[in-house]
């Protein structure tokens, strides 16, 4: 794994459902259904339980899923792929707990063992102003204090109950 980790870019898949995987085809596929990637562009996905339309797994609710190498550059953010990328599944700001405690014990990890800078983790829309709204975390600095510190993260849920909000 590539030490150390020299930042973080936090996303959102702007889906309401998605893997790993799905993502992987969405990027892979050949144009123009996809976008003809040669590999998924993040590093980690962390799935919100809808991992296709409409079908919801409770025990994957906040799993995090391995994507592109961490050893390799991302295609993620323009100008900012030597960074790691990170995608939370769920539209702008509709996260679930288990999705930030998930995104938290990233974050610890990447920090203990690969001595990733707390103050070079960003919202994609730091690096990207065609991405206002990407992750949607508001107040993202605060959010990564919180992470870094065990401070409960309840005040950034932006979905509860993935059940009863998307499934009939």
């Amino acid at each position: 794994m590539k030490n150390p980790i020299e930042g973080l870019v936090i996303h959102c898949s702007d889906s309401a459902f998605g893997s790993a995987t799905l993502i992987k085809s969405w990027h892979t596929d050949p144009k123009p259904k996809g976008r003809g990637w040669a590999d998924i562009g993040y590093h980690i996905v962390i799935c919100n339980g809808l991992v296709e339309n409409n079908t919801f797994m409770d025990f994957m609710d906040g799993a995090i899923e391995w994507g592109r190498d961490i050893d390799q550059d991302g295609a993620h953010t323009i100008g900012w792929n030597n960074l790691a990328g990170l995608c939370l599944i769920g539209e702008s700001g509709e996260f679930t707990i288990s999705q930030l405690e998930s995104t938290r014990r990233v974050i610890l990890y990447l920090i203990e063992n690969h001595g990733l800078d707390p103050e070079k983790i960003y919202a994609h829309a730091d690096l990207d102003k065609r991405k206002p709204y990407c992750p949607g975390i508001k107040d993202f600095k605060k959010f990564i204090q919180k992470c870094v510190n065990l401070e409960s993260l309840n005040e950034f849920v932006g979905r509860v109950n993935p059940i009863s909000e998307d499934i009939d």
